[in-house]
């Protein structure tokens, strides 16, 4: 898995083995993450929130 961040549209590409990539630029979306991490939730506005400060 993994992200793939474009700043200037504010959107995460998310990168699933073996499916297509998805888009999300919706501030309320939570990341999907990997099962070892599943504890973390970050929504996309608060990732460019921290990036973007």
């Amino acid at each position: 898995m993994g992200w793939l961040i474009d700043p200037e549209e504010q959107t995460v590409f998310v990168y699933i083995r073996a499916r297509q990539p998805i888009a999300l630029d919706e501030a309320e979306v939570i990341l999907p993450v990997p099962e070892f991490a599943s504890e973390l939730k970050l929504s996309v506005g608060e990732l460019f929130g921290w990036l973007l400060e």
